[in-house]
């Protein structure tokens, strides 16, 4: 009987056949892979593959969670977005969370957990993205100080409810940021007590 995804470990529909590699920085590499089909057919997969372990944060406070207004080249336009990055080499997903909530929103984290991997854009990006959620340090401790290069503004407080008014209403499009805010509503375990439904 025919299901709608792939199951883990069942042979693969597209194999490759050479990674070719057309790009490469100190960011990731991009690959223009020589693919065969089960037809037998020959073709192409163009894959981006990350150099580090990606991480996205989600702040949570008295107030509800941190979004960080960040320009984004791609779009042409300020992003309403929950911080993320990547793991510099040898750190865990956890220290890297603590670190990008501090550089692109100035927020510092009390307490920081780990709770899954999404994957940004499967038929694209090879690698997944650590979702954590933080609990922030708070704002009687200093007010958030973000640095110039990695957002627009200071972070916006927003409820729950307002994130979804917010979706519905399309302020937030950020696909990293709703599949991680989907992650931790789905985990109600994952937000602080005061700060769950």
């Amino acid at each position: 009987m025919p299901t709608d995804h792939q199951a883990p470990g069942s042979p693969k529909p597209i194999q490759r056949q050479r990674a070719v590699e057309v790009f490469g920085n100190r960011f990731g590499r991009l690959y223009n892979d020589e693919v065969v089909s089960p037809d037998g057919l020959p073709g192409s997969y163009l894959r981006w593959q990350w150099a580090q372990t990606g991480v996205v944060v989600v702040p949570v406070g008295p107030d509800g969670m941190a979004l960080v207004p960040t320009y984004r080249y791609p779009v042409g336009a300020a992003s309403l977005e929950f911080p993320r990055g990547g793991c510099e080499p040898g750190e865990r997903p956890e220290d890297a969370a603590v670190r990008e909530l501090w550089e692109e929103a100035g927020l510092a984290a009390s307490s920081v957990r780990d709770i899954g991997l999404l994957h940004a854009d499967t038929g694209l990006i090879e690698n997944g993205v650590h979702v954590c959620c933080t609990t922030v340090i708070p704002a009687e401790h200093g007010a958030a100080r973000p640095e110039a290069m990695e957002s627009v503004a200071e972070p916006v407080w927003v409820s729950q409810d307002e994130i979804l008014d917010w979706l519905r209403q399309g302020r937030i499009t950020c696909g990293v940021t709703i599949a991680a805010f989907a992650l931790v509503m789905a985990d109600q375990n994952a937000l602080p007590q005061g700060a769950r439904k």
